[in-house]
């Protein structure tokens, strides 16, 4: 009885661990590039409901502002002007891969990246990383 047991709790443990964590970006968490992006690319390990997700980034003056900035910004609804992104670039209801367009004429410096997310299977997540734009 016990190896029914062990392998049903393995693949309950299983489904309650997945969620839609981050498992790629571009840019790569943590890198400097030399020419500013033009998009952020978010590959998640599930789809999530877009229209019900938010998708950030913004300009930081050092990084270890950032967590303070993700917990100021992230619901803060109006601030397109302050936001380094123009939007969402992915269409449709849900997606495990989201493209965040970029604003022309980025300043060299870091920039975070910041998103909270409803999966499909109806979890909610947020993380965050920081990439620099250093010409």
């Amino acid at each position: 009885m016990k190896a029914p047991l062990t392998l049903s709790l393995v693949l309950t443990l299983t489904v309650v661990l997945a969620h839609a964590t981050l498992e790629h970006s571009s840019p790569a968490a943590g890198s400097v590039l030399k020419t500013p992006p033009k998009s952020v690319v978010l590959e998640l390990a599930e789809p999530v409901e877009v229209r019900l997700s938010t998708f950030k980034v913004y300009p930081l003056t050092s990084a270890a502002e950032a967590p303070a900035l993700v917990q100021k910004v992230l619901s803060l609804k109006g601030d397109e002007a302050a936001r380094a992104d123009a939007g969402l670039a992915t269409k449709g209801e849900t997606a495990s891969r989201l493209e965040i367009n970029l604003k022309g004429g980025l300043k060299p410096g870091p920039y975070l990246v910041m998103w909270r997310v409803l999966s499909v299977d109806s979890h909610v997540s947020q993380d965050s990383f920081v990439f620099t734009y250093q010409p």
